[in-house]
């Protein structure tokens, strides 16, 4: 192992040599499996301390010229923590600088883990409260950094200082957090969390909950472990305090007889004294000699703590035969007691003495003051702890608010942005579609101007040709073949004239120039009116309400050409002698109902359908819409609607 240790030590001087000169590893890989190689050599049973730290700090060295700051800062941790082992004291030292260059670095995961081994160190110190407080922080780094291993690790270290000061409750609470935490992630933690709930359970006479936890533990550690003899040592304790002597007894004659219980003296002489204590309580004699050897086991060892429980055992089972041994092993216990400042085994040792000793008032003034002393410093113990717990929960409760806060606004941030890119996708978009639908309409404007122009020529052509030409043509003959100085054949000829001339002004009007202005009224009632004759009566609703002032000129246009229309085919099909024209506005709808009580017409004869052809090609220029109603039997009943 000292050949291998140095092999590592050479090649990572050479691998610094190596950076000092410009050279660089062919590949990166090699220089991360140098530093964790030593980091693992540093953790070897078979190195000394002193070259276990030399291991670490040539692991760091190596971090540090490579800049590697995660390895660099997880050879500090590795330091702390082997100081903290074996040199406690020194240990402060190098996890204050862990603290120090885990915040320069500004990195939470190895700040977490140096508030954790400052935890534990005040820990190890009875320094509860410090330790209390160390945990706390490093849980807050833990939950935001989603580390639950290490959350559940500190959460049963708090929950064994509650239990050390009898807060059950909270003890409990905190344990089954770490259980939520650990999640079978680590077992050898989950080992002592269910631990600890075993001795709640037992502690506050929860017998059936305490064994369930203790056979959970139980079930966790190798099936000859010293880990699990423990374990099974406590169970028969257990055993013990519910009255379940036989059972006890099973469990602790199986250890006595395991291979393991010669190796380890703090086991032996627990197994020992419990083995005494159920002897005892079934009122056989040999339980003096079993708690008698675990307490000589114990004195050997130096084991005075635990030794205090064997005195007061031994003075019970003397407590009844001879009182004044019980009393001598009573005054040790309590000596050592008030020695180690075991307050429980000092009141229970002084509350036996006042029994026993009713006319030693120096030991009931004693008692009263440490009971009233201990019953004070464990209510303030446990009113700290809860300001704390509560000063940790609204930090996570203010730590998440900033991290909600930090994503909402990161999420907002990004919805303007998108908001953006859309609002300027969207302008472009509209933009595009607007020069399209500008180009479009006026191409398609043009296209149906030069087609109502073509269509109005054929259409003007087709009336001078059916109506005037041959009109034309047979009063030029008259007027050649027919003698006109007869004044009956002038008269004749000269009516012809007039009509044809009417005929021509009317074709004239109907594609002739119309005034949209204020006089549009106006203009269409004379226009109706030359529709009006002797045979034929029109009839108006509406004219004068409709607001013609929201019409554009063009609707105007269309409006008085579809009247127009519409008369036309009145006049030449229907044979109608009263019409009906109605104006009426609808929200925004502008709608003319139109009527008539003629023959009616059919709307697939040639020159009927051009008529309404017109009529619809008009209507459509303004998004509008005409509608016969077909079930009309007699005469023509329309509607045509437009926006207004």
């Amino acid at each position: 192992m000292k050949f291998y240790y140095f092999i590592l030590l050479l090649f990572s001087v050479l691998c610094v040599s190596c950076q000092k000169q410009n050279r660089s590893f062919d590949d990166n890989k090699d220089v991360y499996k140098t530093i964790d190689s030593l980091y693992q050599l540093s953790f070897s049973d078979n190195l000394s301390f002193i070259d276990q730290v030399k291991a670490t700090n040539q692991g760091m060295l190596v971090a540090k010229t490579h800049k590697i700051d995660s390895l660099y800062l997880k050879g500090m941790s590795n330091k702390a923590y082997l100081y903290s082992n074996i040199h406690p004291d020194r240990a402060q030292y190098y996890i204050n600088q862990l603290v120090s260059e885990s915040k320069k670095r500004n990195n939470k995961k190895y700040l977490g883990y140096s508030y954790s081994l400052k935890g534990n160190s005040f820990y190890n110190k009875a320094l509860y409260d410090s330790a209390y407080y160390y945990f706390k922080n490093a849980n807050l780094i833990y939950n935001d950094v989603k580390d639950s291993v290490s959350l559940g690790y500190n959460q049963i270290m708090m929950a064994r200082i509650h239990y050390f000061y009898n807060d059950y409750n909270t003890s409990e609470e905190l344990a089954t957090l770490a259980i939520e935490n650990l999640q079978a992630k680590e077992s050898s933690y989950l080992i002592e969390t269910y631990n600890i709930l075993g001795s709640i359970y037992k502690n506050t006479h929860k017998y059936d909950e305490a064994i369930i936890y203790y056979q959970k533990a139980l079930t966790l550690t190798e099936k000859k472990s010293l880990e699990g003899q423990y374990l099974r040592n406590n169970i028969a304790s257990l055993y013990i305090v519910s009255h379940k002597y036989e059972k006890a007894k099973v469990i602790l004659y199986d250890l006595l007889n395991s291979e393991l219980i010669n190796r380890d003296v703090t086991l032996q002489s627990a197994v020992l004294l419990n083995l005494g204590h159920v002897l005892f309580k079934q009122n056989n004699k040999d339980g003096l000699q079993q708690m008698v050897q675990s307490l000589q086991l114990r004195v050997k060892a130096h084991l005075e703590l635990s030794s205090i429980e064997n005195y007061i055992l031994i003075s019970d089972f003397y407590e009844s035969k001879e009182k004044s041994t019980s009393i001598a092993y009573l005054k040790k216990a309590l000596t050592l007691a008030t020695k180690h400042k075991n307050i429980d085994n000092e009141i229970l040792a002084l509350k036996k003495l006042i029994l026993l000793t009713p006319n030693a008032p120096n030991y009931a003034e004693k008692y009263i003051s440490l009971n009233d002393s201990i019953t004070y410093v464990r209510n303030q113990a446990k009113n700290q702890f809860a300001k704390m717990r509560f000063d940790y929960s609204m930090e996570l409760q203010q730590n998440q608010q900033l991290k909600s806060k930090a994503i909402k606004d990161e999420l907002l941030i990004q919805q303007q942005r998108n908001r953006h890119f859309i609002l300027y996708t969207t302008i472009i978009f509209l933009v595009l579609l607007a020069l399209f639908i500008y180009y479009y309409i006026r191409i398609k404007h043009k296209k149906e101007k030069v087609e109502e122009n073509y269509k109005t020529e054929q259409r003007i052509a087709t009336r001078i040709h059916d109506e005037l030409a041959n009109d034309v043509y047979h009063t030029m003959s008259y007027a050649e073949n027919t003698d006109l100085s007869n004044d009956e054949n002038k008269e004749k000829l000269l009516d012809h004239l007039e009509d044809v001339y009417h005929r021509t002004r009317n074709i004239s009007k109907e594609n002739s120039f119309i005034a949209t202005g204020n006089d549009y009224v106006d203009y269409l009632r004379n226009m109706l009116l030359e529709f009006q004759d002797n045979h034929v009566k029109i009839t108006t609703a509406g004219i004068d309400d409709f607001p013609w002032h929201q019409l554009s000129d063009i609707k105007k246009v269309v409006v008085y050409r579809v009247i127009q229309e519409l008369l036309v085919n009145m006049k030449k099909h229907s044979q109608a002698n009263l019409v009906m024209i109605k104006f009426v506005k609808t929200h925004k709808i502008g709608q003319i109902h139109y009527s008539d009580n003629g023959v009616g017409f059919n709307k697939n004869e040639e020159k009927i359908k051009n008529g309404l052809q017109n009529v619809e090609t008009r209507t459509k220029t303004i998004n509008g819409s005409i509608t016969f109603d077909q079930k009309v039997k007699k005469g023509v009943k329309a509607i045509v609607s437009f926006p207004i």
